[in-house]
């Protein structure tokens, strides 16, 4: 679809499961007919199922597929392909649980344009199925290292003791690029093969899981909250597409009150695991929360670091001169950069290596302003500071030290957020590769619920100081700093957040937040509230639903 030319959206009306099943049969999925799209209910454990008849365990691999995605362009190379993987799993207690979470890199296994990151699922049985036991489970798609987009889709199929029948994958909800028309429904039937046995470290697997579901914020109806829908109204309106926004929520004393995740055909069955593509909201959720970090590891010095010492392809270049940390973080580095194609398509999204990417900006030219003086948005600046940090911190801990270790050791782990995923660079080593920093961090809700509220603390997490709280006041705009003004626009820029004024019916919000691309927000109001919004409509005004908030909790007082 055209973001041009608007289109009303419509509403999706399709069948919903009943227990005399009509698709997804086990018949159906036996065949290698792909189905009509279905509505989301059809890949869901139903409320009345039964146990599953058999054990699971072991591996299952997917063979590389063509999918049905409908373009009104010419796919990219593999874009149209289903990857070929293989991924291990184990039932316990009706859950379908992984062995190992993250990313997996389909790379070197296929032609496919896609990674993928699968959740937990469930497994059941179903009258009718006769012998067979029934599953699905939550996979994400994400582009490798090229934006950051996720493909939201669903994956089942039925087994028994010793064989899986076809894998059915239905994707209908996204955070991409509605401009570059990449919004689109994907399905297909993916050949598969299971591989049946006991999983060594079966007892690790299931206690580590039921720590890390122990863990998760609590989550609550944002009805309980919004008892007048009218912040539901604002999530659920229509923009492009019938499902505008992937999920909407607002933190509150510890608590998440979410809308139901909404896809183009129903609710996503799978809510704590869906993924979402934040893209700019990267440079905050993982740019500014390293660089806290950092900052109270090494000190605040750290921030007047100069980048011309650690990044060698730039030491030569007149305009990065007197270029510092603070300056790549706060975009204001007085060299030629920004979000048009010359100057983020090449140096960013088609660099094969990191050292490609250097060196592309390094060829980018110079503004007449000197650094901090002027602001200047540009992604390129935060990736800089990714290169940066890492020849920073291998000085001071060795050679080959990756620095989002320690974020993810220090940080991610402690608060229980130890599955947030960020895109690295498409290094062909794994080990040389760092994260883009300014685009591609890959947050569940529950992530970015728990990387919000230890920096709406002030970098405090249970007693601990994990980030530089004076930074994190900086940012927020809780000391004598202003920040960079943004061009004629009633903005602020600090340490990566945003920050603006919103009027509501008794006093003037100061609004600090991050945004990303699409409009993804995630948004700090004075009362202590967060609201989280996800999306790629582009629907940037985000002041009524600050007003419906301060409604229920009012930072005037």
């Amino acid at each position: 679809m055209n973001a041009c030319s608007r289109e009303e959206p419509e509403p999706w009306n399709g069948p919903v499961l009943t227990p005399s099943r009509d698709q997804l049969t086990v018949e159906q999925l036996n065949r290698p007919d792909t189905p009509p799209l279905l509505d989301m209910s059809y890949f869901a454990q139903p409320d009345w199922a039964q146990e599953a008849g058999q054990p699971f365990s072991g591996s299952i691999s997917f063979a590389e597929t063509e999918m049905i995605f409908p373009k009104d362009r010419d796919p990219y190379a593999g874009e149209d392909l289903f990857p070929r993987f293989t991924v291990e799993f184990i039932a316990h207690n009706g859950e379908l649980i992984l062995s190992q979470q993250g990313v997996i890199d389909t790379r070197s296994q296929s032609g496919s344009f896609w990674d993928v990151m699968p959740g937990t699922g469930k497994v059941w049985r179903e009258q009718g199925d006769e012998g067979w036991s029934r599953s699905s489970f939550p996979l994400n798609l994400t582009d490798r290292g090229y934006l950051g987009q996720v493909r939201n889709c669903i994956a089942t199929f039925v087994y028994n003791e010793d064989a899986i029948s076809n894998v059915y994958v239905q994707c209908s909800q996204e955070t991409a690029d509605i401009q570059a028309q990449q919004v689109g429904n994907i399905r297909a039937m993916v050949p598969a093969a299971y591989e049946p046995r006991v999983l060594s470290d079966a007892g690790r697997i299931i206690d580590q899981h039921a720590k890390f579901r122990s863990r998760r914020t609590p989550v609550y109806p944002l009805s309980k909250i919004d008892d007048d829908g009218e912040i539901a109204d604002y999530f659920n309106k229509s923009l492009w597409t019938n499902a505008s926004t992937s999920v909407g929520a607002v933190l509150m004393d510890g608590k998440l009150y979410v809308n139901p995740p909404r896809t183009r055909h129903g609710a996503y069955p799978y809510p704590s695991e869906m993924r979402h593509g934040v893209y700019s909201v990267t440079k905050s959720m993982a740019g500014a929360l390293a660089i806290f970090y950092f900052a109270e590891r090494y000190g605040a010095d750290v921030f007047d670091e100069l980048i011309t010492d650690y990044v060698p392809a730039l030491a030569d270049r007149p305009g990065w001169q007197g270029v510092t940390f603070s300056h790549a973080l706060n975009m204001a580095t007085g060299v030629r950069a920004g979000e048009a194609g010359e100057l983020l398509l090449h140096p960013l999204v088609l660099a094969t290596t990191k050292e490609d990417a250097i060196d592309q900006i390094a060829q980018l030219g110079d503004y007449p302003e000197a650094p901090g003086e002027k602001f200047n948005y540009a992604t390129t600046n935060t990736f800089v500071l990714s290169y940066a940090l890492q020849n920073y911190v291998e000085e001071r801990e060795g050679a080959n030290v990756r620095y989002w270790d320690f974020v993810h050791e220090d940080v991610l782990t402690p608060i229980g957020a130890e599955d947030f995923r960020v895109l690295y660079t498409r290094d062909k080593e794994e080990s040389v590769r760092i994260p883009f920093l300014g685009y591609g961090a890959l947050p569940t809700l529950d992530n970015a619920a728990k990387i919000a509220l230890l920096i709406s603390n002030e970098g405090v997490h249970e007693g601990r100081q994990l980030l530089n709280r004076e930074k994190i006041r900086e940012a927020f705009g809780r000391t004598e700093w202003a920040g960079y003004q943004v061009g004629n626009w009633p903005l602020r820029y600090r340490h990566s957040f945003w920050s603006k004024g919103v009027r509501t019916g008794n006093c003037n919000v100061d609004v600090v937040f991050m945004e990303g691309h699409g409009s993804n927000h995630v948004l700090f109001l004075p009362s202590g509230a967060i609201v989280f919004r996800f999306m790629d409509e582009f629907d940037k005004d985000f002041d009524a639903l600050v007003r419906g908030v301060e409604r229920i909790r009012s930072s005037c007082q």
